[in-house]
């Protein structure tokens, strides 16, 4: 890891394996953005297009209809309008890392287990 007044740059390690190649997380501080500027070789990533987000907001809808709930607003779940791209690994190290930035902690190393 490395810092500076703008930019926190993480490298992340996919099942802990320091043999592989490292991935590449830059936090821009001032900008308040994240952006996974290399993938770590045994990662990989998925588009989320807009039909799928929506249909997955459509089948909540369905089941709190059955339920006699009421339907979800364009607040609680805006519908879709754009997609995006997921990553099995980095996106779980940029979760640990932000929850701890948010929590005025800047992290040195750590992990994130899910599984």
């Amino acid at each position: 890891m490395e810092e500076t007044d703008q930019y926190l740059i993480y490298w992340y390690f996919p099942n802990g394996d320091e043999d592989e190649m490292h991935g590449i997380i830059l936090i821009d501080k001032l900008n308040e953005t994240v952006e996974i500027q290399k993938m770590a070789h045994n990662d990989f990533s998925h588009i989320v297009t807009v039909a799928e987000q929506n249909e997955l907001r459509d089948s909540v809808n369905d089941m709190r209809r059955e339920e006699e709930l009421p339907l979800l607003t364009e607040e609680e779940w805006p519908s879709a309008t754009t997609e995006f791209t997921k990553t099995f690994f980095a996106d779980h190290a940029i979760s640990k890392i932000i929850e701890g930035y948010n929590s005025r902690e800047i992290l040195k190393e750590g992990m994130s287990a899910w599984y």
